[in-house]
């Protein structure tokens, strides 16, 4: 996950600097010539413009590949659950570089518009828009599934509430990035530029919040458990097994012994305890 991190950095770092390039481009550059800087920043053709979106289609596909093997890992590593965001990647593969290579083939009057390009850029946004709704809702309701079967053995608060918790706020803002970025090139709006440009740092954004605020979140949990459990003479090492960190009630188990005594003519008694481990009875003498 460290180096899909930096990946996703570089990318984003990349895009930012390919923005800032065609921006000098063209208010300094391109400010005098024929339709000045509108008619450069429109032009879909030149290799600036193909690599800046080439950038952004790749970590979007990047960004929906880590959602799905985080819901391959959290599934028990179930191929069915994720099968359809696997052919959605798929769609969003094709899509996504088809509009890419499209625009190398376009004159510099074409708009983003084009018929020819609608229903390909329509198709990566709305893929986009249902991966990260299907991907988020399978890894929250994973979550919520472990957090109830566990509600009736633990005691105090749920660890798994506040990562749930943390999943839906940090998708929930790419999320809403996407759909209005779907919604507004639908109706044919130019300020669904002004919705492009954040995706490609945010889907980065997303994945390091996640996983971030989880790491943190862990690491504050360990912390308190580890105070509580040398409070209480114990040691730290022992709050920790398989069953995880989630405190669990205290079960009460009773053991019970068949006991037959056995008297003699001097008065002495013999006492056997019964030991269904070994099957044997040995002899206790009482006065």
């Amino acid at each position: 996950m460290f180096i899909i991190g930096c990946v996703m950095f570089v990318l984003a770092t990349m895009h930012v600097g390919m923005n800032c390039f065609r921006m000098v481009r063209g208010y300094v550059d391109e400010v005098n010539s024929p339709g000045g800087a509108a008619a450069f920043l429109s032009n879909l053709a030149p290799w600036d413009h193909i690599f800046k979106d080439t950038i952004y289609a790749t970590t979007e596909m990047l960004g929906d590949g880590v959602a799905i093997y985080r819901c391959w890992i959290i599934w028990d590593r179930s191929y069915k659950v994720i099968a359809l965001p696997g052919v959605l990647l798929i769609a969003s593969i094709i899509s996504g570089y088809m509009v890419c290579g499209l625009y190398a083939t376009f004159d510099p009057t074409t708009s983003v518009f084009d018929p020819k390009l609608t229903h390909w850029v329509r198709t990566f946004y709305s893929v986009a828009v249902v991966q990260s709704a299907i991907t988020t809702g399978l890894m929250a309701y994973r979550i919520y599934q472990a957090e109830k079967r566990t509600a009736k053995y633990r005691t105090g608060q749920s660890p798994l509430r506040p990562v749930l918790y943390i999943l839906l706020e940090s998708a929930s803002l790419l999320f809403f990035v996407e759909l209005v970025l779907l919604t507004l090139y639908a109706a044919n709006y130019n300020c669904q530029y002004l919705m492009l440009e954040p995706v490609t740092p945010l889907v980065g954004i997303t994945f390091t919040a996640i996983t971030l605020r989880i790491s943190l979140r862990s690491a504050e949990g360990t912390s308190k458990r580890s105070i509580t459990s040398n409070t209480r003479g114990m040691p730290a090492d022992s709050q920790f097994g398989t069953v995880g960190t989630i405190p669990m009630r205290h079960i009460a188990i009773n053991v019970t012994k068949d006991v037959e005594a056995h008297g003699s003519s001097d008065g002495t008694s013999f006492v056997d305890f019964d030991k269904p481990l070994d099957g044997k009875k040995e002899p206790m003498y009482a006065e």
